[in-house]
């Protein structure tokens, strides 16, 4: 039992010196009453009024729960059985202060994480966001969330439609949804 308490111990303490370390290289810190609440492409007007899409789905949504106010990350799968490529432009979880897209690349051996401002779904394709790989940073939680519970998070693409689906608060050892 200590052995898998210390395990997760040094996990949630890796996992917040790598936020550390790699929000570090591509963020630039502002006022908090300056940032946003949700991850949004920079040069698109939303407006929230965006109809829901009946060729995107998003499924098998999870969050990792870490210790506030240690940065969490979020999985999922979206589906386009439409016959355009679709992007991803924002991510709304209302829980979190700021949701970012980013992308886990592995260069000369080292893991890199960088903003995500390009996120196309292929037609008739898919994309999965998984450890490692693509994913949302969840940072700034405005409340306590405890493994097993469900939130909500709406995902609006560039074509002005929106996916809502929920999201399972998921223990911090998880590795695959």
């Amino acid at each position: 039992m200590k052995k898998v308490a210390l395990s997760i111990l040094m996990f949630c303490g890796a996992s917040v010196a790598h936020a550390a370390t790699v929000h570090g290289e591509h963020a630039t810190p502002m006022p908090a009453q300056d940032q946003p609440k949700t991850a949004q492409h920079p040069n698109t007007n939303h407006d929230n009024k965006a109809s829901v899409s009946n060729t995107l789905t998003v499924s098998n949504c999870w969050i990792r729960s870490l210790p506030r106010p240690t940065p969490s990350a979020g999985y999922f799968l979206i589906k386009n059985t439409g016959a355009n490529d679709a992007k991803l432009i924002n991510l709304t979880i209302g829980e979190f202060d700021q949701v970012s897209l980013h992308q886990t690349t592995n260069e000369d051996g080292k893991s890199k994480m960088s903003m995500a401002h390009e996120i196309l779904i292929p037609a008739g394709g898919e994309l999965k966001f998984k450890p490692g790989s693509y994913h949302a940073m969840l940072e700034k939680p405005n409340q306590t969330l405890t493994v097993g519970t469900r939130v909500n998070a709406e995902f609006t693409f560039e074509s002005n439609e929106k996916v809502i689906t929920t999201c399972e608060i998921k223990p911090a050892n998880t590795v695959a949804g």
